[in-house]
């Protein structure tokens, strides 16, 4: 018999039983975490956490601050962008106490803090188009659900927020959910927070940063100086030995050194063990586990030791590659979902927006760079265009030099003949 099925045995009072041994293990396991929920990654995360804290707020500050083109798709294709209107007021201003950047922020620290954004759209009495959105708190939101095939779907929603309910209808509201893999776990149908496969490391996280506090708030003296003579030390004698010895050790000058004195006393040092202080150093590899959930490195957090190279630049440039710009471009891809459709309708256009990525100095490198290798290519294939050979033999070096298929390598063969 495994230890595991003697523990079960012994706490539960039943044989082995393997549905019920894993039910066992699943409560061994989070033993002292709590219930895992929406409120907890805020409450324990964002509210509390200082490393959670200064990645999400990071992150989300970054992606607000990136702004948006609105574009418009013409009848023949072309795309124009934007500049006025009340579409491009609806984008910038969602409603009369945010601007595209304070609510986008909003946005952004909802879908990296719970998995969700929540988002309450509001329509003109008579009209298909909203002409405001609001944030709402995930965490006081209550779907009803219904089970299908597919997998659970939510009805409506009540948003239950400070003792009073708001009923709200599936067409009022913008859900943006990261994807929860487990379709038959309680409230499957909201998405799944970062913070949820990271939350045992959450706990240890905070636990070390309570236990740092708790190290500072109580640390008190270093050590107790205590004579070893027969005649135990009076209050004033000791007051009178405390101060002789601030004046004799204390100061800059004496950081290191070692004092001797002629006197007949034992020094016991108040100190923690090796296993205490390595708990506490080992609050640094509980950053470097939260970064690498929201896809940062810990670098970028003040912790110097967080790569293997010293490259400021090629970490910014990660840092909007994989921290910044994937919530982002899901936050943007729901709005031109959800929101778009109506405005479309109503001004019969084909707007779209999109993140203005030039905006992103550490990203302008690649741009260059492609640029430039898009040049060198367009010069060979001029080069091949101007060769005294048959059109035959233009189109056969296309296809073996630039991998162009053959229709492609005859349209462009045929152009430059044409245009002689």
């Amino acid at each position: 018999m495994s230890r595991l099925t003697e523990a079960f045995k012994a706490l539960t009072g039943k044989s082995h039983n393997v549905n019920g041994e894993k039910s066992f293990i699943k409560l061994l396991s989070n033993i002292g975490l709590g219930e895992k929920s929406i409120e907890k990654y805020l409450e324990e995360g964002y509210l509390n956490n200082n490393h959670v804290y200064s990645i999400i707020n990071r992150i989300a500050s970054s992606g607000a601050d990136i702004p948006v083109i609105i574009k418009n798709v013409l009848r023949d294709g072309e795309e124009e962008i934007v500049r006025e209107g009340d579409f491009y007021n609806f984008v910038h201003n969602p409603n009369n106490e945010n601007t595209y950047k304070s609510f986008t922020y909003q946005s952004l620290v909802y879908q990296l803090a719970t998995g969700n954004e929540i988002q309450y759209g509001v329509k003109p009495f008579g009209f298909q188009h909203f002409s405001e959105r609001w944030n709402l708190a995930p965490q006081y939101i209550i779907p009803k659900v219904t089970n299908l095939i597919t997998g659970p779907q939510a009805t409506s929603y009540k948003y239950n927020y400070s003792g009073t309910d708001y009923n709200l209808d599936i067409e009022e509201v913008m859900h943006l959910k990261k994807f929860n893999p487990d379709p038959g776990a309680e409230n499957a149908v909201m998405g799944m927070s970062p913070l949820s496969a990271a939350y045992r490391t959450l706990v240890a996280s905070n636990e070390i940063i309570t236990a740092d506090a708790s190290l500072i708030k109580n640390k008190g003296a270093i050590g107790l100086l205590s004579s070893k003579g027969d005649r135990a030390t009076t209050s004033e004698e000791g007051k009178q030995l405390d101060k002789a010895l601030k004046n004799k050790i204390g100061g800059g000058d004496n950081y290191g050194s070692i004092k001797v004195t002629s006197g007949n006393f034992d020094f016991i040092k108040f100190a923690m063990s090796p296993a205490d202080l390595q708990i506490l150093e080992s609050g640094v590899i509980k950053l470097r586990d939260l970064c690498s959930v929201y896809g940062v490195k810990s670098r970028m957090f003040n912790d110097p030791k967080g790569a293997s190279y010293n490259n400021a630049k090629q970490d910014t440039k990660d840092f909007y590659i994989n921290g910044v710009l994937p919530p982002l471009h899901s936050e943007i891809d729901h709005f031109n979902k959800f929101y778009v459709p109506g405005w479309n309708e109503r001004d019969n256009s084909n707007y779209f927006i999109e993140p203005d990525i030039s905006s992103i100095e550490a990203l302008q490198d690649d741009k260059k760079l492609e640029a430039e290798k898009d040049k060198i290519v367009m010069d060979g294939i001029n080069v091949i265009l101007n060769m005294p050979i048959s059109p035959e033999g233009k189109q056969k070096l296309l296809i073996d030099n630039y991998y162009f298929d053959e229709e492609t390598a005859k349209i462009i063969t045929n152009i430059q003949a044409n245009e002689e």
